[in-house]
């Protein structure tokens, strides 16, 4: 072979060794990337407590979707007797289940965040083999393009059985309560449901 072929040769194995390796890295398994955002996890509902707290998360991670696995077939939404005052035009005893997610899918696309604890003070905890009658204090605060807004009651919610988990069947407000620091009157959250309603709120959207 000419010398000049035999180090064109020479060269050419060379370059294809020194190339192995780079090819190489390029046809390996890279590893995965690590996932943007978080889901939101929710636990089983496999007490009364546990789609409390599945409720606080819904409202804290304003999830619509979270928010609607936790409510009854059936539920109904009853407000307390000053919510009823400023909006007499209501006809609460239609507020349903499809009112209630309809309500919480504007709330939620409405508002910048919400700190919720729905059992700030326990009042009363009843339970009834598949049923169960629960008495709290809530304190939610929302916060929005104007500021932050209070809110504190007291509210009954009950809970029953719907095949294998629990759900909420019912959420009465009773009555606004003070701020524990200030002693103002907070009122209840049924002043937003009162105003989304009055607003000409309905139907969920699907």
């Amino acid at each position: 072979m000419p010398p000049y072929r035999k180090g064109s040769f020479l060269a050419i194995i060379f370059l294809s060794l020194g190339l192995v390796p780079a090819l190489g890295c390029l046809f390996e398994p890279r590893d995965a990337e690590p996932p943007t955002g978080g889901s939101i996890t929710y636990i089983d509902q496999s007490r009364p407590e546990n789609v409390l707290a599945n409720l606080e998360t819904a409202f804290q991670n304003l999830d619509a979707a979270g928010y609607d696995r936790q409510i009854a077939s059936d539920f109904v939404y009853e407000p307390d007797g000053d919510t009823q005052a400023s909006y007499p035009d209501v006809d609460w005893s239609t507020w349903d289940r499809d009112t209630e997610i309809a309500f919480i899918q504007n709330f939620f696309n409405n508002v910048d965040g919400i700190a919720a604890n729905l059992n700030a003070v326990d009042v009363e905890v009843a339970w009834d083999g598949s049923t169960a009658h629960l008495r709290y204090i809530y304190a939610v605060e929302v916060t929005e393009s104007g500021g932050e807004v209070p809110y504190r009651a007291s509210v009954t919610l009950d809970f029953r059985i719907d095949g294998t988990f629990w759900v909420l069947a019912r959420w009465f407000d009773e009555q606004g309560e003070q701020d524990p620091e200030t002693q103002n009157s907070l009122p209840t959250l049924g002043q937003r449901r009162g105003a989304f309603a009055a607003s000409g709120g309905g139907r969920a959207s699907r």
